[in-house]
């Protein structure tokens, strides 16, 4: 009996081993991960423009870098120094000023001294480590006083500082997410989350009212596009959402009020920097006074020009622009939508696919 109250104790023990080293040598493991991302994207010659999120994030890179780093130098140091050093605190005083001295070095290679990104950098660093104290248990056994309102008080604060700091992706954020909630629609000039994506050169995008003639617009708010007399003037739409695999066509409607014909180009690539025209999918199709409305099949669209398959699970841009320059012009148009299939098979874009 006695044998076997022992065996039965020995996985106890061995767990209780476990569950004190484990978590400091697995945060470690976590850290230094996150660690050498970031490192990786701080390397980064310039700000990433292929991506809207990542573009936002390279500002704050080193508010990260030092955060994450002030963090893995605190379980490090607590995981090899705990047989010497029993007060926890003291390992949180060391991080910090690992921060701050990190934080410097920053500013020594990025001349001309910045006071305003140093203490950016070094606050934002140092709320990492406010936030892990608030919940680490050995410092709270180490410090009555860090229980109950206190511990609160140390998370409100460090969220403060770190919504404070990194408040600029919150909008960008917002517009991914808004971009994934709005799928299959892939462009929408009204709605708040597109503008994060959007450019225009020689063309000027304003919403209002459709024009009354457009029944299924009606009481909705529409995007209008009034295009220069330059050749290529138009908007582009970056980063629509990707994955179109699931449909097969894509539909939108125009609206013209004026006189005659005019000539659109409508361009959509998978790529993440500008291609030439022949190396996309390219397309220029005719509007007529009145409501166009246009269904275009993904079998056109994915062949493309020259002949390249495009890569319909990574759709990166869709851009609308004149393919003429005799005078101004406007237009209205509708979202671009995905499809499963045509809502009229009469409906086709009047125009040619071209190089």
């Amino acid at each position: 009996m006695e044998n076997k109250r022992i065996i039965d104790e020995m996985p106890v023990l061995k767990a209780g081993t476990m569950r004190r080293r484990g978590p400091g040598a697995r945060l470690i493991v976590l850290y230094l991960a996150a660690i050498l991302l970031l490192a990786a994207f701080v390397t980064f010659d310039s700000r990433p423009a292929h991506n809207q999120f990542l573009g936002a994030l390279y500002a704050f890179r080193h508010v990260l870098l030092l955060g994450f780093g002030g963090l893995m130098f605190l379980e490090l140091t607590a995981l090899l120094g705990r047989r010497w050093i029993r007060k926890r605190s003291l390992y949180y005083a060391a991080a910090a000023t690992i921060v701050l001295l990190a934080a410097v070095r920053i500013e020594f290679s990025h001349l001309p001294w910045d006071g305003e990104r140093l203490l950016r950098n070094f606050v934002g660093g140092v709320a990492f480590l406010l936030m892990s104290g608030a919940f680490d248990r050995p410092l709270r056994r180490e410090h009555d006083r860090l229980r109950g309102r206190a511990r609160k008080v140390l998370v409100a604060t460090a969220t403060l500082i770190l919504v404070t700091i990194l408040h600029p992706l919150v909008p960008v954020a917002l517009a991914y997410a808004g971009r994934s909630g709005s799928f299959p629609v892939v462009v929408e000039f009204t709605e708040n989350w597109q503008k994060t994506f959007v450019t225009s050169r020689d063309a000027m995008l304003f919403n209002g009212p459709a024009p009354r003639d457009w029944d299924s617009r009606r009481n909705k708010l529409t995007a209008m596009v009034s295009f220069d007399p330059v050749a290529g003037a138009g908007v582009t739409a970056s980063e629509v959402y990707p994955d179109w695999s699931g449909f097969n066509w894509i539909r939108f409607q125009v609206y013209s009020e004026e006189p005659g014909v005019r000539r659109l180009v409508l361009e959509i690539d998978d790529q993440k920097k500008s291609v030439e025209p022949g190396k996309l999918y390219r397309r220029v199709f005719d509007v007529h006074q009145g409501l166009n409305d246009f269904e275009i099949p993904f079998s056109e669209i994915r062949g493309g020009p020259d002949e390249r398959p495009l890569k319909m699970r990574k759709i990166r841009h869709i851009g609308i622009y004149a393919a003429d320059a005799e005078r101004r012009f406007r237009l209205f148009f509708s979202d671009f939508r995905l499809v499963e299939e045509p809502v009229n098979p009469a409906n086709r874009a009047r125009g040619s696919a071209a190089e």
